[in-house]
């Protein structure tokens, strides 16, 4: 995959979700904390607002125990992650940029955390205040790191309704939640009179079931395919090209310099590619310092006598491993080090007791190849009742949408 500094994914068409009957619950409003509804046979939550880089730093503890204690791990939902784009995209203050990262407490304890930001933007020349994920260079996205999403899922609406004159529109991106949490999430927004649209990403996530080797995982490809990758992985062991899987990246000297090197080299139809670990130099190597100790991170690196030939930086949350980005000196192509790099990490990934090898966003033929399979990524959009929010929205993502159309330009 050809990381970029930015990606867009297309959208399909909308539904929406009218809420159902039955009026809005109440709430209190104490220090920037919003009471859930008391309904629940369980203590309410408490949702509080962070939005300072002190208010951040206290978070810290809770949000890596949350992280690593999730049911489904998301290297992409983590403090540090959060933490760097956050310092990154924040310095551009576009349109009044800033957290609000929303915490779910109960009993005191913080048992919840969904990352969010808000900033203004405009569209035809209709000012919008957006909720929204940090702008991340991220390929999944989870509403909130937690493990009651109905419960959570309700009181952050209600925490929604209760602030609904300081926002016009929730935008969420790349969320990885199947259709069912959806419709639980879906549930509790209509529960409390806010209209929302689910929309399917148009990029999909290849993923290859890792049930044996890399051998057993090419038995599914055309024999001619099957030859031709043996064919090329021998000619390349045969010259002496070797991959070493890194655990600890953050523990080898000028690795990430190394990589940075290689990707210099990276060409894309034929051409330069625009250079991505480069351009986020300081953030890798922060990423590298934080998240490298805490084993979310590996470095799968070719080497021809110990020079370095190609690489792959991926994730490793729980017991999946994420292809995040790659890149490889030029003048070895002839020998396909992607695949190599692949077949490496799934016996790897075999060996080591992982059950899933997931290519990430974008439906490449090299990724194709491989995968079994396809997961899906929802946006979510969400508004309110009140007839501004509901003007600047149908401003924002129809009468946008339709002047597009009519101009023949793709959004």
């Amino acid at each position: 995959m050809q990381r970029m500094a930015t990606a867009s994914n297309g959208k399909n068409d909308m539904d929406d979700h009218s809420p159902l009957p039955g009026s809005l619950p109440g709430g209190t409003q104490q220090d920037a904390q919003f009471v859930s509804s008391p309904s629940q046979p369980t203590p309410p939550y408490f949702v509080q607002e962070i939005t300072t880089e002190s208010g951040l730093a206290d978070l810290e503890e809770d949000w890596n125990r949350l992280s690593k204690s999730c049911a489904s791990p998301n290297v992409f939902m983590t403090f540090d992650w959060f933490r760097v784009w956050n310092q990154c995209f924040g310095q551009e203050s576009r349109g009044g940029w800033r957290p609000k990262v929303l915490v779910l407490k109960k009993d005191g304890a913080v048992v919840g955390i969904s990352p969010l930001t808000i900033r203004k933007a405009s569209s035809c020349g209709v000012v919008v205040r957006k909720l929204e994920f940090v702008e991340t260079l991220a390929d999944y996205h989870d509403i909130v790191l937690g493990d009651d999403l109905g419960g959570q899922s309700r009181a952050l609406a209600e925490y929604l309704v209760n602030t609904k004159d300081q926002w016009d529109l929730v935008d969420l991106r790349d969320l990885s939640l199947t259709r069912n949490p959806l419709e639980v999430i879906g549930g509790a927004l209509s529960e409390v009179g806010l209209h929302y649209r689910v929309l399917p990403e148009k990029e999909r996530c290849p993923y290859l079931p890792i049930a044996g080797n890399s051998a057993k995982a090419l038995e599914k490809v055309s024999g001619h395919i099957r030859r031709t990758m043996r064919k090329r992985m021998e000619r390349a062991h045969a010259l002496g090209l070797r991959v070493r899987i890194i655990e600890n990246p953050q523990d080898e000297p000028g690795l990430l310099e190394k990589m940075i090197a290689l990707e210099a080299q990276k060409h894309s139809g034929g051409k330069l590619s625009e250079p991505f670990l480069g351009k986020f130099r300081e953030e890798f190597q922060s990423l590298f310092d934080s998240l490298g100790p805490r084993q979310w991170l590996y470095v799968a690196l070719m080497e021809l006598e110990g020079k370095p030939v190609a690489f792959q930086l991926g994730f490793r949350p729980g017991k999946k491993l994420w292809d995040y980005s790659k890149a490889h000196d030029h003048t070895f192509s002839q020998y396909a080090p992607g695949t190599l790099l692949v077949a490496a990490l799934v016996d790897y990934g075999y060996s080591q007791g992982y059950d899933e090898y997931d290519f990430l966003r974008g439906e490449e033929t090299y990724k194709t190849v491989w995968s079994t399979g396809f997961h899906e990524r929802f946006q979510l959009l969400i508004w309110s009742n009140r007839l501004t929010s509901r003007a600047r929205s149908f401003i924002y993502l129809d009468l946008k949408r339709a002047v597009y159309r009519l101009m023949g330009k793709g959004e």
